[in-house]
């Protein structure tokens, strides 16, 4: 359905009494002390069935695979012992051996996990594939005859898939460097394994961040907005304002995500299973985009649903006028920020443990308490180069600058002094070189 679909219909929605969010963000309410993890390898597996274009076909299980092997491999080893061994080292522990051998066999983990927050990543992370529509196979490994065996098998469980694209990504600028991180470490199977939980684990934090940082930015198409890091050995001294106010204002923004988007879901058809999604920039183009009594129609229904909005969740009226795109989204915003700001009531204590599942669950490994410093945001050695080697991609080496450029399309930004450390961590880590003794040519290689 297209946005003015959508918005003729959002005057005749019916306000709920709960808020809701369904769409583009990755996690909810914490809900208690205990900290849920993210599948990872369930995650992935979604993500390499949209880039590979590959699902498996109906009724085809992990359980039938694994029979179904036995009996491929029963006629070729003539081996008392062999079954025992086979299932000890690739299918006990819910098949962990056999996700060891390729990637690909993730596709088996599509689909299994019920956990809100592993479906909210993937479903988030993947819309942003469907969007640049990258496609790419994974790379041969070198296998052990039995591999093979197995990699035979699986390739008569699987069939060419072709998902819709029924959300449109919040974050095209994010979509595109996540395509080609992702197509990169298809050709790198190994390294995928090694490094997944960290990879979906940054995107998630990136993803979120610049969703925040963007939310308020609805005239323009987003783009990266800058957020301040320092390496995990550097300190957050007083005059590095840059890091010092990245947390705080990235939390301030992080607390209007619940209620803009818990709108944004009634402009989109929050009733309607078949209606496509799109972000609240692409609203505000739309309605700006239309003629004069064209606008002044949709306008109407608009002010209607604030009326009814407002009126639901006991708010006063709003009484500025609604006579142009930028009033309306205004009125429909700065509404939904009444409602989860409202003193002792349950939106507000809801929108606090969203912060709060957002700063434990998503931002926990890049949050570090500096005591005098305050809290700051961080990036480890692990996850330093794991980003590196994502932007160096396929190339050999790259400038140090373009290094950060690479950075910064991703949601991480460095100030000066950060760019001496990290200069002095790849000098120790040995992937930098030196083309002149002035400095001016500074490469980065990859360390894969």
């Amino acid at each position: 359905m297209s946005i003015q679909e959508n918005l003729d219909a959002v005057a005749g929605l019916s306000i709920k009494d709960r808020n809701f969010v369904n769409h583009y963000l990755t996690f909810r309410q914490q809900r208690s002390e205990r900290v849920t993890d993210t599948d990872s390898a369930a995650v992935m597996g979604e993500l390499l069935a949209l880039v590979s274009k590959k699902s498996l076909k109906p009724k085809a299980t992990l359980d039938k695979f694994i029979t179904a092997c036995r009996q491929r491999l029963q006629n070729k080893i003539a081996d008392p012992d062999f079954e025992a061994l086979l299932k000890e080292m690739y299918f006990d522990n819910d098949a962990q051996g056999l996700y060891k051998v390729s990637p690909e066999f993730l596709l088996f983990k599509t689909g299994t996990s019920n956990a809100g927050n592993t479906l909210h990543v993937a479903r988030a992370l993947g819309n942003m594939l469907l969007e640049v529509g990258l496609q790419s196979t994974m790379q041969s490994l070198r296998l052990n005859f039995l591999e093979n065996e197995f990699r035979d098998e699986f390739q008569s469980l699987t069939q060419n898939y072709q998902p819709q694209i029924v959300t449109t990504s919040y974050l095209p600028f994010m979509a595109q460097v996540f395509s080609e991180d992702m197509v990169f470490l298809c050709q790198h199977p190994n390294y995928m394994m090694q490094n997944m939980r960290a990879f979906i684990g940054l995107y998630n934090f990136l993803y979120s961040s610049q969703l925040a940082l963007n939310i308020h930015n609805w005239k323009t198409e987003p783009d990266s907005k800058p957020l301040f890091f320092i390496l995990d050995t550097e300190q957050a001294s007083a005059e590095r304002t840059h890091v010092r106010d990245a947390l705080p204002s990235l939390t301030n923004r992080v607390s209007d995500l619940f209620p803009i988007l818990s709108a944004l879901e009634y402009l989109n058809q929050a009733d309607s299973k078949t209606a496509h999604r799109y972000p609240l920039w692409m609203h505000y183009q739309y309605i700006s985009s239309l003629t004069t009594d064209e606008q002044a129609k949709l306008l109407e229904k608009l002010a209607e649903f604030v009326r009814k909005f407002r009126d639901k969740r006991k708010q006063p009226l709003w009484n500025l006028p609604i006579d142009s795109a930028e009033s309306a989204i205004n009125a429909i915003c700065k509404t939904a920020q009444d409602i989860f700001s409202q003193p002792r009531s349950n939106q507000l204590t809801v929108n606090r443990k969203v912060l709060n599942a957002f700063e434990n669950e998503i931002a926990g490994h890049f949050i570090q308490n500096r005591k005098r410093g305050g809290r700051v945001l961080i990036m480890n050695q692990d996850y330093l180069l794991l980003l590196t080697n994502l932007v160096v991609g396929e190339n050999n080496k790259i400038l140090f600058q373009q290094l950060l450029t690479g950075f910064q399309n991703r949601g991480v930004w460095f100030d000066q002094q950060s760019e001496l450390a990290l200069i002095e961590f790849y000098e120790r880590v040995g992937n930098l070189e030196r083309m002149s003794d002035s400095g001016d040519a500074v490469y980065v290689r990859k360390t894969i």
